[in-house]
């Protein structure tokens, strides 16, 4: 007697429960579609293997022009949290030796900055060269020259004889050479202090350069923060249109596999597809509850 009326809605729960159970794994399987005699069996492959190209699509468009949008990027780009990072960052960077920061920038060895080191000292002794050889030394010396050793010798009776003009005219020529000498030699003379100034100075970073100018840390974190978020503003539609993150979504879906996508949907939506198979028992069980008394 009793299994009269428990049969009813237990066959009904088996029944809502395994059709569920059914429905769910169709979603997934078969992987493949599944010929018989040259013709394709209805409902193969399952629903999400078979509309992989078109979910992706949809993914793709969501992500892209619902869930992330430019403003969402700009926004968080812009956070005074991610700013603040952003700018410790360079800061850190910029307290490290030059030659250290150099040699990631350029990925040049050790030898490499030093062949390169030597180029650039004779390039900016060349330069100096040339800029001390524009100048008038000869004239310099013939104006300046005379009221200096005048004033070194202190001596009236020697100044009667050795006269401005007298002067001038012994120390033009001498101008002269040392002008020639410093256009013909200057470079071989100025070329190592160069170097050494360079060699010197490998060790010292850009934070102590920017301080040495009156620039402390702070002051110097508020300009690179405000640089950054200027910068961040300036590119962040330009930036969307590069990423293009609803492109990248569905590529990235349409790469999967059968089982990496079923993976995926599973880790995201288990709990609910399981909900869906129980809640099919149980409607199962009282339709057959319902079919006793009715």
């Amino acid at each position: 007697m009793i299994l009269k009326y428990i049969a009813g809605p237990l066959i009904g729960a088996a029944i809502g429960y395994f059709t569920n159970f059914i429905a769910v794994k169709m979603l997934f399987h078969p992987k493949n579609e599944i010929k018989v005699f040259g013709h394709t069996l209805p409902f193969t492959p399952g629903a999400i293997p078979k509309g992989k190209s078109r979910l992706a699509k949809s993914v793709g468009n969501a992500v892209g022009n619902n869930l992330i949008t430019r403003e969402d990027i700009e926004k968080r780009l812009t956070s005074d949290e991610l700013a603040e990072k952003i700018a410790d960052m360079v800061l850190d960077r910029l307290s490290l030796p030059m030659n250290d920061i150099f040699a990631e920038i350029t990925d040049m060895t050790e030898e490499d900055m030093e062949d390169k080191k030597e180029a650039v000292s004779k390039s900016i002794a060349k330069y100096i060269a040339e800029a001390v050889s524009q100048v008038d030394i000869s004239g310099v010396i013939a104006e300046k020259a005379p009221g200096i050793i005048k004033a070194r010798l202190n001596n009236p009776m020697i100044e009667m004889f050795l006269t401005d003009e007298l002067l001038q005219s012994v120390l033009a020529p001498v101008g002269t050479e040392i002008q020639a000498y410093i256009g013909e030699h200057g470079e071989e003379f100025i070329a190592p202090y160069v170097a050494k100034k360079l060699s010197d100075s490998k060790e010292k970073t850009l934070a102590d350069i920017i301080g040495g100018l009156g620039i402390d840390r702070e002051q110097l974190k508020k300009a690179v923060i405000a640089l950054y978020k200027k910068a961040v503003s300036g590119c962040a539609e330009n930036l969307m249109n590069c990423i293009e993150l609803s492109a990248i979504a569905e590529e990235k879906i349409n790469g999967m596999s059968a089982d990496e996508l079923e993976e995926l949907v599973m880790s995201v939506m288990k709990k609910e597809l399981n909900t869906i198979v129980n809640l099919g028992g149980l409607i199962g069980f009282v339709l057959g509850l319902l079919n006793i008394f009715f």
